[in-house]
This record gives structure tokens, sequence and C-alpha cells, in this order.
């Protein structure tokens, strides 16, 4: 039995939300104040502070003050879970006696449960209300203390951002205190046990000589009042109590030395992976014996990387698959997310006032297009996933001369600030790339080169667009590559100096189809290579000589198909984009300022 869905309404800054969460995990990303921690909250006020109609969780903070200044004036919270049977996981016998009462549904089983919160004009107070309600929404009276059965059943458990082991690790604590207050040692080694620790302590009282002259000194209360008995003032021992014994020990982690140094002496990233994995144990454990025997918890996990080393984090994601039930986490980690299959994220954005959960469906991407993005995204660059926006380009070129140009104009064009990343999707092909950030609510800006790859990249762009303006996605090169438009801008002579002494003299022998078909029959079921490679090829095939006249942009087409194939046109490149950072912000190229332009505007309509 899991929750499958959370609708939430005039909950802090979300006015309507509807949020899925996966069988085994969900992971929540999104940028600060973008809903990830009141899903979380939410959660966490329905499932586990939520105890009846009369404590009232709520406060003034949690209503959504849009343009009201007090709370009365504010719109009814309203918080909807929704727990579904599926035909490939169908309900228990004993969850559905257990919970019959409120089960409602035709062909699977279903659980809709809502929370209320309301400013109550006459008593001047914050009330709430539960219900459990039916197929049409419609609530089922008097089945509120259901909600005991249902908490029981599927108890929710948080870990928030600061996991404090000198805390989580004490004897009252919930965790750790419940292995302590197991009551497994039997009356008769306990009789035993606490005998001997009666004897222990009171030889260390007799060998502590400190305490007699406390003892001298305190018998003359004698002289203020009347104390009976030989010996009216002693030091007692402890009780001998095991449990008062253990409540006081503490785990070690032995550090340089063979020290064995407590946790809460260790730094905050062992302490919060010692939570963590004090947390897993608790729940496979304990769990059961102290709740219920049907009990399988849903966790709310609040950025598990924290303190954590970046090796750390990705190997905290093999322990947070490992715990039972169903978890729900909110991360900033690029790291986690690089080890999270894509259709278990859940993006936040905000759109102005509305706040949007953006999600990909497993079977929305092919196997292909899968082992892609996974290789080219997900496993190696996750924090693109973070971005407000990406420009999609070819290649190393691309990337690196729009970063620096970037750079070159200033604050105001900080792609970093404004959440853009660039996205080399020539391995992967930019339809795949669209695709995905149409689904995650990322806004996205391509640049392709002024070829006949180009042309079918915009193509493939072109046809995703859906209505939108294509002035604002697509961008075309007014040369045929980056290396050329810096040539055409005046930043030439870097790639001009690389042209051998001697130009050669062999001119091609085949025309581009030629070239095309005999790729075609090399890489069959692969069309994109094969076009690839013709190209590099027809880019080789280059002119015997330069006929163009010097400085037209025929001409500095003409020197980058003579660069010699051992020349490192990356380094050309470098060496321009300096000449351009001595010119300063008039000397970076029109084409791509306003590229960075289309995309800073992109990125502040998705902020």
């Amino acid at each position: 039995m899991r929750i499958t869905k959370l609708h939430i309404n005039n909950f802090r800054g979300i006015e309507n939300l509807e949020v899925t969460f996966d069988r085994e995990i969900t992971v929540l990303i999104g940028e600060n104040n973008s809903g990830k921690t009141t899903i979380l909250d939410a959660l966490r006020y329905g499932l586990e502070l939520v105890k009846s109609e009369k404590g009232v969780v709520f406060n003034e903070y949690d209503f959504r003050r849009h343009n009201v200044e007090h709370i009365s004036g504010c719109p009814v919270i309203e918080l909807l879970y929704i727990f579904e049977e599926s035909d490939e996981h169908p309900w228990s016998k004993q969850i559905t006696q257990a919970l019959n009462s409120v089960i409602v549904g035709q062909d699977n089983q279903i659980i809709k449960y809502r929370i209320k919160a309301y400013y109550d004009q006459e008593e001047s107070e914050i009330k709430q209300e539960i219900s459990f309600l039916d197929d049409a929404g419609q609530e089922l009276s008097g089945k509120q203390p259901a909600i005991k059965d249902l908490k029981k059943i599927r108890p929710f458990f948080y870990l928030d951002t600061l996991r404090d082991a000198s805390k989580e690790f004490q004897g009252n604590s919930s965790y750790w205190g419940s292995f302590i207050k197991d009551k497994s040692v039997d009356k008769e080694n306990r009789a035993i046990l606490e005998e001997e620790l009666k004897e222990i302590h009171k030889k260390i009282l007799n060998s502590h000589l400190g305490f007699t002259d406390v003892i001298e000194e305190v018998k003359r209360i004698n002289e203020l009042v009347s104390v009976s008995g030989n010996n009216p003032v002693s030091v007692e021992p402890a009780p001998a109590d095991i449990y008062r014994t253990l409540r006081s020990s503490q785990v070690t982690l032995t550090a340089d030395g063979d020290a064995k140094i407590p946790l809460q002496a260790h730094g905050n990233g062992t302490q919060s992976l010692s939570v963590l994995l004090l947390f897993n144990a608790y729940l496979k454990s304990r769990l059961t014996k102290d709740i219920d025997k049907l009990a399988e918890p849903i966790i709310g996990i609040e950025e598990p990387e924290a303190h954590l080393h970046p090796n750390a984090i990705r190997a905290v994601w093999d322990i947070l698959k490992q715990f039972p039930g169903q978890k729900i986490i909110a991360t900033h980690s690029g790291d986690i997310l690089s080890e999270v299959p894509i259709d278990k994220i859940r993006r936040m954005s905000k759109v102005g006032s509305e706040v949007i959960c953006h999600s990909l469906a497993s079977n929305e991407l092919d196997a292909e297009e899968s082992r892609k993005f996974n290789h080219h995204v997900r496993r190696n660059r996750g924090e693109l996933l973070f971005a407000k926006c990406w420009i999609l380009v070819e290649g190393e070129t691309d990337t690196t001369v729009i970063s620096a140009c970037a750079r070159i104009l200033g604050s105001n064009a900080n792609l970093n600030r404004h959440g853009i990343r660039i996205v080399e999707f020539s391995q992967a092909s930019p339809k795949l790339f669209i695709k995905i950030a149409d689904r995650l609510g990322i806004a996205w800006h391509i640049v392709a080169d002024n070829d006949k790859a180009g042309e079918d990249y915009l193509k493939q762009a072109k046809k995703l667009l859906n209505g939108r303006n294509e002035i604002n996605h697509i961008s075309k090169l007014s040369a045929s590559n980056m290396d050329v438009l810096l040539c055409i801008s005046g930043f030439g002579a870097p790639y001009e100096n690389r042209l051998p002494s001697q130009a050669p003299q062999h001119p091609p022998q085949a025309t581009w189809g030629d070239v095309m078909n005999e790729m075609k029959k090399i890489y069959v079921n692969k069309p994109e290579q094969a076009f690839s490679v013709a190209k590099k090829l027809e880019d080789r095939s280059c002119s015997p000589i330069i006929v163009s006249s010097k400085g037209t942009p025929e001409y500095w087409e003409e020197v980058y198909r003579l660069l010699p194939r051992g020349s490192s046109k990356p380094a050309a490149a470098m060496e321009a984009i300096s000449l351009i950072e001595q010119g300063g912000e008039t000397s970076v190229p029109s084409d791509i300022k306003l590229i960075i332009q289309q995309a800073i505007l992109l990125a502040g309509g998705q902020s």
C-alpha cells in the first residue's frame, strides 16, 4: 500500500498542485522556495503530526497570503492524500480488513484522506478538520478515528537537514532510545547483572577518598537539625539498573591512533551519515515492534547529501535505496541525481506565483534514448537538471566560446546566476534533449551551424516548437560553424597562423552525395553517424588553394577547411577568445550576444 498522490491547495506558497509519487522512491528537485520543503511538510502534517481535529498543527504562516494582510482573508488550506491499489501490487487482506471502513474505489481499492484548516472568525482561532472521502469526493461521515489505523500501517518519518548525532544517539531519542528500551534481557540474567553492578559501585565509592572530607563536613548538620542513626551521612552508589547503564552508553568510531571517539565529536558529515544508518537500523528491526506488525514506513528526507563529501554523496544513494518502505527525498545534489532514474524525479518550478511539478514517465523514452540520456546527462552531469534553461550546442567550441563571451559581457550575462547551462547534443541529437527539457519544465534554446548538419538539427527542433516563437528558441549561426564565425567577426588571426606554409594540391575526387552514399553503406543502422562521418570527410576534402578575397566570409571558410588535420582548433578558438576579451563587451560577436539574450529571457520566464 503506497501513497500515490498528494493534492495541495492554498498551503504556504502553493495555490494548487498535484504531486504523484513513485512506489519506491521519489526525488524532489528545484530551486529554493520552489515547493520541495512544502511538499515534505504537507506529508508530515497529515501523516505524522495531525492526530485529531482538536490538536491543531497549522499556524498562521501555513496559510497562503497572496495579496492578503490578515489570516482571516486567506483561503482554506486543503491537503488530500490518496493511497491507491494497483493490479501489479494488490493490497493484502490484513490491510483491507484494518482499513475497510474508509476504502473506496471500483476496480482497485483507494483511500482518500483530507485535511482542511481555516480561520474561525467567531472564535478568532485556527481550526482543522480531517475526513475520508468517497469516490465522488464526498465526506464519509464518522470515519475520522480511522486516521489512527492508517498512521499505524503507514507511519511517516521525517529526517530534516540538521541530523545531529548528539541528539539522535541519546537514551531518550526516538530511534536509539528504542533499542535501549528493548527488554531483551531475561529476569534471571538481569538480577545477576544488577547484583554485580551493585558490588562494583560500592567498590568504586570506597576507593574514592575525596568523599571522606564531604561526609565529615556534612555531619555537622547535627549542630543545626536533629538527625537520627549512628551514621547520619553517607554516599550511596547509583541504583544498579542495567537499563540506566544502557542509557549511558554511546557509539564510538575509532580515529587515528586507535582512539575511540564518540560520534558526536566527529565531523558533521560523519554525524549526518551515522544518523541515516541508525534510522535505517530502526526501520529494519524495531518499526513493527514499536508501532504495528503491518507497519511499513513512508519516509521524508531533506538533503541527504548535507555535509557529505562528493564520493560519500554518490554512495549514500545505495543506502537510501535499502531503506524499507516508500522514500520521498528533496535534494540539491547533482551527484545524487547522477544515480537517480529519470522517471523518479519530480522537478519543481515557479512561473510567476504558480508552482508546477514536472516529471518524465519511464515509457516516454525508448531504450536508445534512455541510454544516451543516462550517459550524456544523468550519470555525468546530473546538475543540468537543476537549470532553468539549456543552451543546446553542437560541440566543444560552441560551449567554450558562448561561456567565455557571457563572462566578457559582465554580471548581467552571468549564465550561472540566471540558471543557464550549456549542453552539447551532437552525440545524442537535439530531439532527445528538447523532449526531456519540455517534460521537466526546462526552457531551451538551440544553436546550430549554418551547414547541412545544422539544417537537419534545426528541422528537428522546429517540429517540437508546438506553437512557440522560433526566434526565442532557435539560432542558426551566420557562418558554417563557430570557428568561422570567430574569423568573420575579426578574430581569424589564430586560425591563419595555423595554415600550412604551402596549400595542398589534391582536389577532391568525389562529390558530397558520393561520400554520403558510401557512409550509408558502412553505417547502415546509424544514419546520424553516417552523416557525421561524411561531414568530417567533406571538411577535409578542401580546395587546393585559397581563391577568395582576403577577409571575406568565403575566405575564412577556405582558411578553416585548409587547417591541417593535426592543428588544434580548440586552441585557436581560445586565442580568439583572448582577443575578444582584450576588446571587451563590444567585441563579442552579435550572433553570440543574441543567443545569450534569448537564453536569459527564457530563464527569466521560468523563474
